[in-house]
């Protein structure tokens, strides 16, 4: 057999030569190799967790950071940190010194070379556990971890629209205020002489037309209360305020009650003697007013000659009927004013009450269904003829009511007799 030598003597290669030549293609720049957490380990995934976020970002996450994850990795690795034997257990997958502080900053520069930069983040084993945030950072086992941090997030409920009132209490000067000022006067001197005197509100002691209050350190008077409102769990009407500095209102039965109790001097004024208003003092209480139908429903076809709605307001009419299409208390349909007359010196609440009494016999009872479609069923109108109501106003106004009767059969009043001896 002959060999062929070469000519050529050919210089041997050591490692340390291979390893002295620049890298261009960086082929020697070895990861370290990591040691993979064996299934079931729940503290070793817990900690590659950390480790992958380390190698993702460059460095070890935030207690501050913007996001609830980062926030989370960083309490855990604190854990870790200040628990000796979870270092021990946890070293051999520790290729970045995270456990002991000893983990560095990757910075990338134009040229691409790669410097590290040590970070000093040294645990304290001696912390103690003094704060809800201890008892966090110390949750080994993510048992207080939560992904979805918006558990009370209501979704997908549909938002319950309340009615809002058809006024807003706006207190503005009072025009006719000289009309009032004697009850102020009287009420003052009461209170200095020790006939009246002031009881801390509560619910309990109730608010009537003709009462006086003490709110936000100002004297008020009840000179009226309006319509009974539906809805609310509790009565409810809007009244007329008139208060000792030349200022009025209309505000909520329950909006003021409220008010006075959240106010630490808030009072009711306790009297003993005579009404404040005197019978020769002519003051307005109100307008009660009588309104006819424009509803084309036709379960009203047969009533609609005589049916008559009777209700009051402190305001104008115009107001209280403005939205009479979205009202079921106007049968949700446009209305016809047949009748206004002011009260003087009444309470227009019993008044609206005495009348719905002598006419509670020839109420509407029947069962609508709105426009929603919702049923309901109207309870202040009445199926009488419009001469009926007129008379029964009339009387109440005038202190005769009670020499007459409603005559059930055919929606007429009559006088009663005084010798009716069975």
């Amino acid at each position: 057999m002959i060999r062929l030598r070469s000519s050529k003597v050919v210089e041997k290669i050591k490692l340390d030569d291979i390893f002295s030549e620049e890298d261009d293609l960086g082929l020697l720049d070895v990861i370290p190799l990591k040691v993979k957490a064996p299934a079931g380990n729940i503290l070793a995934s817990q900690f590659e967790e950390v480790v992958h976020f380390y190698e993702l970002n460059g460095r070890i996450p935030s207690i501050d950071a913007q996001t609830f994850d980062e926030k989370r990795l960083a309490r855990r690795l604190k854990a870790f940190q200040s628990n000796p034997e979870q270092c021990k257990a946890l070293l051999q997958f520790d290729v970045h010194g995270l456990l002991q502080g000893e983990a560095t900053v990757v910075i990338s520069e134009r040229d691409e070379k790669v410097t590290e930069q040590p970070l000093s983040v040294k645990p304290d084993k001696s912390e103690l556990v003094t704060s809800l945030d201890d008892i966090f950072d110390d949750d080994d086992d993510d048992l207080l971890e939560f992904d979805a941090p918006d558990l009370f997030i209501i979704r997908h409920v549909p938002v319950e629209k309340k009615e809002q009132p058809d006024e807003i209490a706006k207190r503005q000067p009072c025009t006719d205020f000289h009309r009032y000022s004697p009850i102020f006067a009287l009420v003052q001197e009461e209170l200095k002489s020790g006939s009246a005197s002031l009881e801390r509100f509560r619910h309990e002691l109730k608010i009537n037309v003709g009462d006086t209050f003490i709110l936000n350190g100002v004297m008020g008077y009840v000179h009226s209360a309006g319509e009974h409102l539906d809805g609310y769990s509790s009565y409810n009407a809007r009244l007329h305020l008139i208060f000792a500095n030349g200022t009025e209102m209309n505000m909520l039965f329950q909006s003021l009650t409220h008010g006075l109790v959240r106010d630490e001097q808030g009072s009711k004024i306790i009297r003993e003697g005579t009404p404040l208003i005197p019978n020769d003092t002519p003051i307005p209480t109100g307008l009660v007013y009588v309104l006819a139908t424009k509803s084309t429903d036709s379960a009203l076809a047969e009533y609609k000659s005589n049916l008559y709605k009777v209700g009051f307001t402190d305001g104008t009419v115009d107001e209280r009927i403005k939205y009479a299409e979205k009202d079921k208390t106007f049968l949700e349909a446009p209305v016809r004013v047949v009748m206004t007359t002011e009260c003087y010196n009444i309470d227009a609440h019993k008044l609206e009450t005495l009348i719905h009494g002598f006419l509670g016999h020839r109420r509407l009872n029947i069962t609508l269904k709105g426009h929603s479609g919702q049923t309901y069923s109207p309870k202040e109108w009445f199926y009488v003829p419009l001469t009926t109501v007129l008379e029964v106003i009339k009387y109440i106004l005038d202190g005769t009511i009670s020499l007459y009767r409603m005559d059930n059969t055919t929606g007429r009043v009559v006088k009663k007799k005084l010798n009716n001896i069975i």
